[in-house]
């Protein structure tokens, strides 16, 4: 009975905990590198702690912990084949794909009751606000450590250490308020702080995420001349990409450099041409094509869902991709949850870190509780 409470009240309150945590340790992190040039450790015993945990309290869930004990065998044998294979930074990587894995597993059996979730949607909401005001303080002020990037490419992600877990955070902030408040989401002052926000972090997935959302809101607004006011703000969009691509910026001095498509991929085009499939046909053989094997991931290309396959190889990463799709999203979506999910299947096709960064997985937490919504609106 004892256990029973004490379960019941940690189940309350760990998801809005581990949000909280986990986003002060990314303010944490951030200040030591910025203004320290070092690197804290505390993050990752943080993280440690809390997936041993969620291991332990995963070991009921057999038939599906068995699947991914699964991927253990196949992460162990592909390191045997590569010399080197069991360096502590490999290790890492690994228990790095493993956390979210984990997580959706435990909160798909611990986090049921609405009074839980709302608790977890206010957490969130309001970390969010709390970020994108520092965001805007640091860009009236000139605060360095509020930059999305040391040196001098523009942009601005608060207190998130990397770019790329800003713009996924705010990516899914964005679709977050959309799938919540729907049509009446531009009458909410958190989704207006937050979208003007996202005009200063200054990475191309957030900019298509803001185009995204303009045009799903003009979709599901009752107004008149709705497609003409789509033509308008579609064509808007393109007109605006257009000028930042061969007119202004760092995006025009690549296209003018490279090309327009290692532009648009931010040099991930070439790391892969140049860097990872050297890599793969020098110290691959035929069974590491099938489970993979890598003694240095920063060998890979960025371009996340290639990258599962280069850590995973062709059958390990499909079994990955199954267990991640399978406990991420558990129930049958409608056309509505469809479209989301395409669209951040496509920025995922595009950026990197999406699968390995564990502050990203509780973000997906809070999408899946959304998207779990029966009201939502369908297309």
């Amino acid at each position: 009975m004892y256990l029973n409470q004490i379960q019941k009240s940690i189940n309350k309150s760990i998801a809005m905990v581990l949000l909280t945590v986990f986003f002060l340790t990314e303010a944490y992190g951030k200040i030591v590198h910025r203004y320290f040039y070092d690197k804290s450790d505390i993050a990752k015993y943080i993280k440690l702690v809390v997936l041993l945990f969620l291991i332990a309290a995963c070991l009921r869930y057999l038939r599906q912990f068995k699947l991914i004990g699964l991927l253990f065998v196949v992460f162990l044998v592909g390191q045997l084949t590569i010399s080197n294979g069991f360096q502590n930074e490999i290790i890492v990587v690994f228990a790095k794909f493993l956390f979210p894995l984990f997580i959706f597993l435990y909160f798909n059996n611990n986090l049921e009751s609405s009074n839980n979730k709302e608790l977890l949607f206010k957490t969130f909401e309001w970390l969010m606000v709390i970020n994108s005001v520092l965001m805007l303080i640091g860009i009236l002020l000139s605060i360095k450590l509020f930059k999305t990037y040391q040196g001098s490419r523009f942009g601005y992600n608060g207190a998130f250490y990397a770019a790329s877990t800003g713009s996924y955070a705010y990516i899914i902030t964005l679709m977050y308020f959309l799938l919540r408040y729907k049509e009446k989401v531009i009458k909410n002052w958190k989704f207006i702080l937050i979208f003007i926000s996202c005009i200063f972090i200054g990475t191309k997935a957030v900019y298509l995420a803001m185009a995204f959302t303009i045009v799903y809101i003009i979709i599901i607004s009752k107004i008149p001349f709705k497609k003409t006011l789509l033509a308008v703000a579609s064509l808007s969009e393109l007109l605006l990409a257009y000028y930042f691509f061969f007119h202004f910026g760092i995006f025009n001095t690549i296209r003018q450099k490279e090309s327009l498509f290692t532009a648009l991929m931010s040099y991930r085009d070439e790391q892969f041409w140049e860097i990872t499939l050297p890599y793969i046909k020098e110290n691959w053989s035929w069974i590491n094509y099938l489970i993979g094997g890598v003694t240095d991931f920063d060998l890979r290309s960025q371009m996340d869902l290639i990258d599962v396959f280069f850590f995973w190889g062709i059958l390990g990463g499909a079994l990955y991709l199954y267990l991640f799709f399978r406990l991420f999203l558990p129930f049958k979506m409608n056309s509505t949850s469809w479209v989301f999910i395409s669209f951040l299947a496509f920025i995922v096709l595009l950026a990197g870190n999406f699968f390995v960064y564990s502050f990203v997985a509780l973000f997906l937490v809070v999408l899946k509780l959304i998207l779990q919504d029966k009201n939502n609106i369908k297309l």
